[in-house]
């Protein structure tokens, strides 16, 4: 029995709304999680803490432990959870516990407590204005009606003119693959809106063509920033799963939350074991619409259909690359005649000729056709007028400029070139699908992963190419990524399930080096399929000296 972690949940997460406090817990009998139960029952009546919920969500390995709490409080709750913990752990053993010690409990919730900021969040609730808090600053609003104050300065709620304080329309976008093109791709339609947006995402937080900082901010921590700017008028939140279990979402509610889909990935952490397991994570966003928003689904994801046969009165608009479907919900976005319809209780409108859209190549990636789909029911539940969607789709360009690192096709002095960030099985199944359909001599591949993986997913990273019949691939490591596996760890994991599949591929350092690699062995027809994470910017670097070479 051990406490693995303990963490403040700060924003809805997997059980409620409110924030709390977490213990990750491991063990073979669950009689200590009784014990828990009362040890904290009884410590939070002891301490006067509210009883804002008790749960017990459990893991392979044991649970998590989870008491809701104020805002003010959740650094001295989780001290709380902790004891209770190591007084039950001592009860299971037979150990004598006696007392408690509450003294390094009521230091920290007197260090910590702050009525005028839980006097606040009341006031904003009840005003229906967005209150962010973090340990710095406290806010309200969002950005063009935001305004923030460090925390220590937090002002009384009954001295503020209110009619200062507004939101701006925000969309969060989850999913396994494809957040980070409709974040973009989202981005430039409100710009063919023309509305000053701002986006988060793994990459950076922009306002406009304002880059605030780079870096991944698919957290809470960069919604908050971001939605602190005060130019924003509308916003879009790419929110990983890392976030969402380590803290809940950025957001208190949002217009528009969208899940993409959902495919094994990152198994292993946080508790995630199973597909539906991720499939309850990515939901949380769905809490966020719960007061009237919209919910996107991917009708094409089986898990996502059974998922929300618990949820049947939510408001869904539900997006398809197969049949039209008019079945599932008050509104759809689909594929009819190659036109991207929106269908809402019984009207059409069409949007956009897949062909005209220029990231769809025509409509041969299926994967972009569906990232037009979602952005389109996103982009409709914001509001946003037809013809700025319809501009948007259609001139946005899969370039290294407007969508680094994905989907970015070169033409290379007769070798076509596609970098992309495909990370997990389910993404690079479908950049196999889709290079298969260009017709080239041969498909030659640079492969890396981040060591943070299990080794299945990186086995089944490599086997999927050599499946589908590619024999000459490059695999390194991905620099800075190494992470559990250390340098080399992932490239000898690949090249080993390659050999399996009778291929003998070439391992180098980084991905950069290979991708050098590629260009000396490619030869006119070739279709060169450069997989890069972390040495993006260095491996664009390459091919724009290889087009100077080669005109």
């Amino acid at each position: 029995m051990k406490l693995v972690d303990s963490r403040r949940l700060t924003g809805p997460n997997l059980v409620w709304t409110h924030p709390g406090a977490l213990l990750d817990v491991a063990f073979e009998d669950a009689g200590v999680v009784d014990l828990w139960k009362e040890e904290i029952t009884a410590l939070r009546s002891a301490l006067s803490l509210p009883d804002m919920g008790l749960e017990v969500l459990p893991r392979a390995e044991g649970a998590w432990l989870l008491v809701g709490g104020p805002v003010d409080q959740l650094y001295g709750l989780i001290e709380a959870s902790e004891l209770a913990w190591t007084r039950a752990v001592k009860r299971f053993s037979g150990d004598t516990v006696g007392d408690p010690d509450l003294s390094a409990v009521l230091t920290e919730l007197d260090d910590e407590r702050l009525p005028a900021l839980t006097l606040l969040e009341a006031e904003a609730a009840r005003q229906q204005v967005t209150f962010f808090w973090d340990d710095d600053d406290v806010s309200l609003g969002m950005g063009t009606g935001s305004g923030t104050w460090p925390r220590e300065q937090t002002p009384d709620a009954a001295s503020l003119n209110w009619s200062t304080y507004h939101d701006v329309p925000v969309a969060v976008v989850t999913g396994t693959n494809g957040k980070s093109t409709n974040v973009r791709l989202l981005c430039h339609i409100a710009a063919c809106w023309g509305k000053t947006y701002g986006s988060t995402s793994t990459d950076w937080i922009r306002v406009n063509e304002d880059i605030l900082d780079t870096g991944d901010y698919s957290g809470p921590g960069g919604a908050r920033t971001l939605l602190r700017d005060p130019r924003v008028e509308i916003a879009f939140l790419e929110t990983a799963r890392g976030g969402l279990l380590r803290r809940g979402t950025g957001v208190q509610r949002a217009d528009v939350a969208a899940v993409l889909n959902v495919a094994e990935d990152h198994m292993g952490q946080y508790g995630i074991n199973a597909v539906e397991d991720l499939i309850a994570a990515k939901l949380i966003v769905r809490r966020l619409v719960n007061h009237g928003g919209l919910l996107v689904l991917n009708a094409d994801d089986a898990g996502l259909v059974e998922a929300s046969k618990s949820f049947p009165d939510q408001r869904v608009c539900w997006f398809s690359i197969g049949p039209p479907i008019v079945d599932f919900g008050e509104s759809s976005c689909f594929v009819k005649d190659g036109m991207i319809i929106h269908w809402e209780s019984g009207s059409i409108t069409e949007i956009a000729k897949v062909d005209d859209i220029p990231i769809t190549l025509g409509g041969i990636a299926t994967y972009n056709v569906s990232n037009a789909l979602s952005a389109t029911a996103i982009a409709r539940g914001l509001g946003v007028p037809v013809d700025a969607i319809r501009e948007g789709l259609t001139t946005f360009e899969s370039d290294f400029k407007s969508n680094p690192g994905r989907s970015n096709y070169f033409d290379v002095g007769g070798i076509r070139v596609l970098l992309d960030y495909a990370h997990n099985v389910h993404g690079l199944n479908a950049i196999l699908d889709t290079t298969a359909k260009l017709g080239a001599a041969r498909r030659i591949m640079t492969l890396s992963m981040a060591g943070d993986r299990t080794e299945k997913e990186i086995r089944d990273m490599a086997a999927a190419p050599a499946k589908a019949g590619i024999k000459d691939i490059l695999v390194s490591d991905c620099v800075g990524y190494e992470r559990e596996l250390g340098t080399g760890g992932v490239p000898l994991i690949l090249a080993n399930e390659l050999r399996k599949h009778g291929i003998e591929a070439d391992m180098f350092e980084g991905e950069l080096d290979a991708v050098r690699a590629a260009f000396e062995r490619a030869k006119d027809g070739d279709l060169l399929i450069l997989l890069v994470k972390a040495e993006r910017a260095e491996s664009l670097e390459v091919i724009q000296a290889q087009i100077e070479q080669r005109v």
